[in-house]
C-alpha cells in the first residue's frame, strides 16, 4: 500500500486537473464566443473527444464504486466532460451564427 502522503499528493493534483484544462479551454471558447470563428476547428475531433470523455468518466465511477475511493477523478472526469460539451456546443452556435457558413458532411 503507498503511504498516505503519495495517495494526498495524486489527489491534490487530480483536483487540479479541471483548472488547467480550464486554462487552455478558455482562449479557444473567447474565439468561438466573440468572433464566432470555426476555421481550423474539427467538430468531429471534438465529437470523438466527448465520448473518450464520457468513457473516462464512466471508468472513474466504475473505479468509486467499486474502492470507495477516487471522488477526485470522478469530479475531474465530470468537469472535463462538460469542458468538452461546452467547446461542442460553442462550435455548433457559432456554425449556425455566422453567415455564409455552410455545414455539411465535414462540418
Amino acid at each position: 500500500m503507498l503511504p498516505n502522503a503519495v495517495v494526498l499528493a495524486a489527489n491534490v493534483c487530480q483536483s487540479l486537473v479541471p483548472f488547467i484544462a480550464m486554462s487552455a479551454y478558455l482562449p479557444q471558447w473567447g474565439k468561438l464566443w466573440k468572433k464566432r470563428a470555426t476555421e481550423g476547428v474539427s467538430l468531429r475531433s471534438w465529437l470523438m473527444w466527448s465520448f473518450s470523455s464520457s468513457f473516462a468518466l464512466f471508468y472513474a465511477v466504475v473505479q468509486l464504486l467499486l474502492n470507495g475511493r477516487g471522488w477526485p477523478l470522478v469530479v475531474s472526469s465530470l468537469i472535463s466532460a462538460m469542458f468538452v460539451l461546452i467547446t461542442v456546443s460553442l462550435i455548433l452556435r457559432a456554425r449556425r451564427m455566422t453567415p455564409g457558413v455552410v455545414c455539411n458532411r465535414r462540418c
